[in-house]
């Protein structure tokens, strides 16, 4: 099974070149309705060390099989019975010239089935520290390591992997003796190379596998080389990666994290900002730009209920109000953005009625939320004069404090206390 983890980076290497390319290689259609692994790895039980060996001695990166591997099953039909069937398994053409003409695996195109969860919430580090010669978080850096160009990152591989599953207590345990029992802690070839293997399948975005959108272009080198001067970090765009539990949940930047930096009022030169569209687009752009493109036009969901109701947009994981709010502070965690926002804007629920009739019994029940915009003595301010409840006072005193005590005696505490007040009449 060694050699099923190194199909599956195979896979996404050859993967990628695959879905860029307009006329991928075709197999053979004589071979098209059969699965190598189903066929070698379910039926004859045979273990991924039999035909993936080690690139290098003592390397845990697994090459593909070669002839030397094949042929110790198979040597009639390398010597008598060679068909278009059998080397149409890894060839395109028959009868094959060189290895120029090896298929990628998996055989299908532009999807990739999710065949294991990885929680990157389990393995980045939770104190996001970074990498001294990046200026990055170490975790991030270690297992995405740039092509060669510098714009995309790719997959981690075994190489990154084997930094911590290559210690015996860890697995699945990844070395170069790795058996099918540690490579089926990840990979499932059976399901990599038939896409209808199973009826409950989840797939992985082309773009998010092969690191390419159409018709877009990105570079992180280039916006590395401007990471201290707009305080960019891996989740700064990332953001929703150091809580994610499985790849579904996976997601690239959304246009309105672009707009953060790249709208006009951000300072960036013309040829940078979101009304060039040759920054992103490689083909032509006419037109208006639309509306995700500018933190100056509001949000279909900003009706005129949201006042009201926008706590819970405002709450999520990587919520961008800051983005348009210019007084709210950026952050990623929710309630420092509420926090900056309420100190310059009054609540809704802050009415004409609310210092008579209201405010009590929501401070009673929350003064946390109070302290985000009031200071300790805001409450002393007005309390330590006489509420006008107790006008007239001599009335007040004589009993029509009574029904007012009773319903809320704590009330009553903030300012007066019953040894230097009520112990005064009601001693008994």
């Amino acid at each position: 099974m060694r050699g099923s983890i190194a199909l599956l980076l195979l896979s996404l290497i050859a993967g990628s070149v695959a879905i860029a390319q307009d006329a991928p290689a075709e197999r053979l259609p004589e071979a098209a309705d059969f699965f190598i692994h189903e066929f070698h790895a379910t039926q004859l039980e045979l273990d991924c060390s039999v035909c993936h060996l080690p690139t290098e001695e003592d390397s845990v990166v697994m090459a593909r099989p070669g002839h030397d591997q094949c042929i110790l099953c198979h040597e009639e039909n390398y010597e008598s019975d060679l068909t278009p069937q059998f080397c149409g398994q890894c060839h395109a053409e028959f009868p094959p010239s060189s290895n120029e003409d090896l298929l990628p695996f998996p055989f299908f195109k532009k999807q990739r089935a999710i065949l294991f969860d990885f929680s990157h919430a389990q393995h980045v580090d939770p104190n996001a520290r970074a990498d001294a010669k990046t200026g990055f978080r170490a975790d991030c850096t270690y297992c995405h390591q740039f092509d060669e160009e510098g714009i995309f990152a790719k997959f981690p591989g075994h190489v990154q992997c084997s930094g911590c599953h290559s210690k015996e207590a860890i697995a699945p345990n990844l070395t170069p003796v790795s058996d099918t029992p540690d490579c089926r802690g990840c990979h499932v070839p059976e399901e990599i190379e038939n896409p209808g293997y199973t009826e409950d399948r989840r797939m992985i975005a082309a773009h998010v596998v092969s690191g390419v959108y159409v018709d877009l272009k990105f570079s992180h080198v280039a916006h590395f080389k401007a990471r201290d001067a707009y305080s960019l970090d891996c989740t700064t765009c990332h953001y929703a990666v150091p809580t994610s539990t499985g790849l579904a949940d996976l997601t690239l930047p959304k246009m309105l994290d672009c707009v953060e930096c790249h709208d006009a009022d951000k300072g960036l030169a013309a040829e940078f900002q979101m009304s060039n569209c040759s920054t992103c687009h490689i083909d032509a752009q006419t037109g208006v730009v639309p509306a995700s493109h500018s933190r100056t036009v509001k949000p279909v969901f900003h009706t005129e209920s949201f006042r009201f109701d926008h706590e819970e947009r405002a709450s999520e994981l990587g919520a961008k109000c800051y983005v348009c709010h210019t007084n709210v502070t950026p952050s990623t965690t929710a309630e420092n953005q509420c926090i900056s926002c309420h100190q310059v804007m009054r609540p809704a629920n802050h009415t004409a009625r609310w210092s008579d009739a209201m405010h009590g019994k929501q401070a009673a029940l929350d003064r946390t939320t109070c302290a985000s915009c009031h200071t300790a003595d805001t409450c002393v301010r007005c309390h330590n004069q006489l509420p006008r409840s107790h006008v007239p006072l001599p009335q007040f005193a004589a009993g029509a404090h009574a029904p007012l005590a009773m319903i809320e005696e704590r009330a009553c505490y903030t300012c007066h206390t019953f040894e230097n007040t009520c112990g005064a009449c009601h001693q008994r």
